[in-house]
């Protein structure tokens, strides 16, 4: 009876030190990569360990996939005009696995329900990129889509629109693009 009175109090320590250490850990890591990131653009980690991008600039978030293991590098660039185009980017490079790195750009217009598929064209040509595109439907969201071989080394590139916002998602995986798109707030 003795031995239940030190070892229960002794596993509740331990278990205590444990969660104070991934705690400190967690912080740490979020800390770094937030560090660089305006004031509005973080990355967090839930309690279930999952990461996410909360943009409150862009006003959207999303999960990142489970098979990157987390985020080793995150960047914004902020809102800037290139050729015409106004947009915000965020370039995500999670830890491990060949389609790791991701790219969402933002492109504000001025109308409702854009042609996308004209847009994406015209968007491709302006920067001399190469694709056929396709339509599909993710989620709620009808996108157009295509894969980029010249310039991008195979990525694909979804588009997909919601109020006056084009989202542009570059990533090497077809996957991790529905996936993230499924996840978003947009």
């Amino acid at each position: 009876m003795e031995n239940k009175k030190i070892i229960i109090p002794a596993v509740i320590i331990l278990l205590l030190v444990i969660g104070g250490v991934l705690y400190w850990n967690n912080q740490q890591e979020m800390a770094n990569l937030n560090e660089n990131l305006p004031e509005g653009v973080r990355v967090i980690k839930t309690l279930f360990g999952d990461y996410k991008v909360v943009n409150k600039i862009d006003d959207y978030e999303f999960t990142v996939p489970d098979e990157w293991k987390g985020i080793k590098n995150v960047y914004y660039t902020a809102e800037r005009t290139e050729t015409g185009y106004v947009g915000t980017s965020i370039e995500l490079e999670g830890t491990i696995g060949p389609t790791r790195i991701l790219f969402i750009d933002l492109f504000k217009t001025t109308l409702l329900n854009v042609d996308l598929e004209k847009w994406a064209g015209n968007f491709f040509k302006t920067f001399n990129l190469n694709g056929n595109f396709s339509k599909d439907k993710i989620g709620n969201f009808e996108v157009v889509k295509t894969t980029e071989d010249v310039h991008l080394a195979g990525m694909y590139v979804y588009f997909f629109e919601k109020d006056t916002n084009i989202y542009t998602i570059t990533n090497g995986s077809e996957e991790f693009i529905r996936e993230i798109i499924v996840s978003g707030k947009w």
